[in-house]
């Protein structure tokens, strides 16, 4: 819900430009939060009828896996969403570099020093269209089990999709 009121003001604020670093952010931060269910909750901690790839869970079982990219790795190992031959990892780490500046800390000196520079149009549409295929793989691929649904509400976008079917992918 928090997102679409983002969006709203985006759209109808004189200066809801100054918007997109919220959006950039929280789009990121549930990317983050699905891989890190996914990864921690559905591999690395199954429930018994619940064991997706044997073989990622027995690498993963002893695995501490807190950080972003830890989750980027291990998704790109194993190529959880098709898509090693595209820039959607690459994509999803430069979305982690830009959510980690969150509080204007850049202390690897990383260009471009202006956060008006890094959270743009360009980079708010790159957030959309990552958590789009996110979202699009685990419902279609990875589906979770009917009593997880009472914990969270369906995501609704508050954007128009940026893809007709949810294996496309052109970031």
């Amino acid at each position: 819900e928090i997102l679409s009121v983002l969006y709203d003001g985006y759209k109808k604020l004189p200066n809801g430009r100054k918007l997109i670093k919220l959006i950039v952010i929280i789009n990121t931060a549930i990317a983050e939060a699905i891989l890190f269910d996914f990864v921690v909750n559905r591999l690395k901690r199954p429930f018994r009828s619940e064991i997706i790839f044997a073989d990622i869970f027995s690498i993963l079982k002893g695995t501490d896996l807190r950080k972003f990219e830890h989750y980027i790795t291990q998704a790109e190992r194993y190529d959880l969403f098709e898509l090693k031959d595209t820039n959607f990892y690459d994509a999803l780490r430069s979305l982690g570099k830009k959510r980690n500046r969150i509080h204007i800390q850049n202390d690897k000196w990383e260009e471009p020093h202006d956060e008006y520079k890094i959270f743009d149009e360009k980079s708010k549409v790159l957030s959309e269209k990552v958590l789009e295929k996110i979202l699009n793989t685990m419902t279609m691929k990875y589906p979770r089990r009917e009593e997880y649904h009472g914990f969270v509400k369906d995501f609704e976008f508050p954007w128009d999709r940026h893809f007709s079917t949810p294996s496309e992918l052109t970031i």
